[in-house]
């Protein structure tokens, strides 16, 4: 990636795009919490979340370790995102299922049209 894209808001995109992700390896332990009652609820979102967490790391995370082409890698994307909104919305939390949506959506494609497709290492050269 040229260095001149890496201006203020490349930097600010890439971590907003953090906190999309963050968000979305939280999301399975508020969905659980809310659909499950006690601590089984609060067990079975973690579990959840550990799995989408390493799903993320091998397969989506710019040091993934495996080599998925990046049409798979935006279906996989995709569809983490489509499964933690359908929960949110599904356990009344609508409002946050489409602003996960929406700014997932808009900060992976001002980062695309930026030359930062999903998965792209930012350090690399």
């Amino acid at each position: 990636m040229a260095d001149e894209s890496r201006g203020p808001i490349t930097w600010t995109l890439l971590a907003l795009r953090f906190l999309v992700e963050l968000a979305l390896f939280f999301s399975p332990v508020v969905i659980a919490r809310r659909a499950v009652d006690g601590l089984g609820g609060l067990a079975l979102g973690v579990v959840v979340a550990v799995a989408v967490a390493v799903v993320w790391g091998l397969v989506l995370s710019p040091r993934r370790r495996v080599g998925a082409a990046l049409g798979v890698r935006v279906a996989i994307e995709a569809a983490l995102f489509l499964a933690a909104a359908a929960g949110l919305a599904l356990t009344g939390l609508t409002a946050y299922a489409v602003a996960l949506l929406v700014v997932e959506v808009v900060v992976v494609a001002w980062l695309w049209a930026l030359g930062l497709p999903p998965g792209t290492d930012v350090d690399a050269s």
